[in-house]
């Protein structure tokens, strides 16, 4: 948790003074209809766009160190008619990647919102290790709700999730190692705020607990046995 605070505080550090000086010289702006995570109903076939990483921290039974490196994190999403739109998402640290695509109906009412949604996940992993080469595959069921508050210059979200394994399968060389299929993961609840930095940028901080047996990031080290753990992350994403 410390290496989440730490990166947390730099952030804030850097972009405070930047923050300040641009509050007071840019418009006002609705930050519902410019943010990310939070629900709202999204301009019509237009097509919006964050990027940013993520920091996490593994269980010490599989690793006995954070992944140091973060993981980029790049989220869509579209807008269509009767406030549906569609969500997707790309994650990698080169060994391990997972795509997502996914449908949300958003509801509103004054400053708070509702949706539901339901995201389909593919998870590819390989490394090389001894010589052999270690593949992952995963296939991954994620429906999900997030609920939204608004004030006029930030928006908090909370978003739930339940994570299903459709099919995974593991690989040392043309060994199969281990091959997960229906199976409830676990459930994942993250929380998001959302600031305006300046213009209609927006710069989203987001804490996230995974409570699942197995963790896409690190597929090479899936465990055969029925536990549960919890695994943070620590999200920054700017809202382009």
């Amino acid at each position: 948790m410390r290496i989440f605070l730490r990166c947390l505080l730099i952030v804030l550090i850097i972009s405070l003074p930047a923050f300040l000086h641009a509050q007071e010289k840019s418009p006002p702006i609705d930050i519902g209809k410019e943010s990310m995570y939070f629900p709202h109903h999204y301009q019509k076939y237009k097509l919006q766009y964050g990027l940013g990483f993520y920091f996490t921290k593994p269980p010490y039974d599989w690793v006995e160190n954070a992944i140091q490196a973060p993981l980029i994190d790049l989220q869509l999403t579209m807008g269509l008619p009767a406030g549906f739109s569609l969500a997707g998402s790309v994650n990698t640290i080169v060994v391990s990647n997972q795509v997502t695509i996914g449908a949300r109906w958003n509801y509103i009412y004054r400053n708070f919102s509702f949706n539901l949604g339901y995201d389909l996940g593919y998870v590819l992993g390989m490394m090389n290790v001894g010589g052999f080469k270690n593949t992952g595959m995963m296939i991954a069921h994620y429906p999900n709700f997030s609920v939204g508050f608004k004030t006029s210059t930030l928006a908090f979200t909370f978003k739930g999730e339940a994570v299903v394994i459709g099919w995974g399968q593991m690989k040392m060389g043309e060994d199969v190692m281990v091959k997960p299929s229906n199976i409830f993961d676990g459930v994942t609840g993250a929380i998001y705020m959302e600031q305006r930095i300046f213009r209609k940028k927006i710069l989203v901080i987001g804490l996230k607990d995974n409570y699942v047996r197995y963790y896409w990031p690190v597929w090479m080290v899936f465990p055969t046995f029925a536990r549960y753990y919890h695994i943070p992350e620590l999200h920054l994403i700017w809202v382009l």
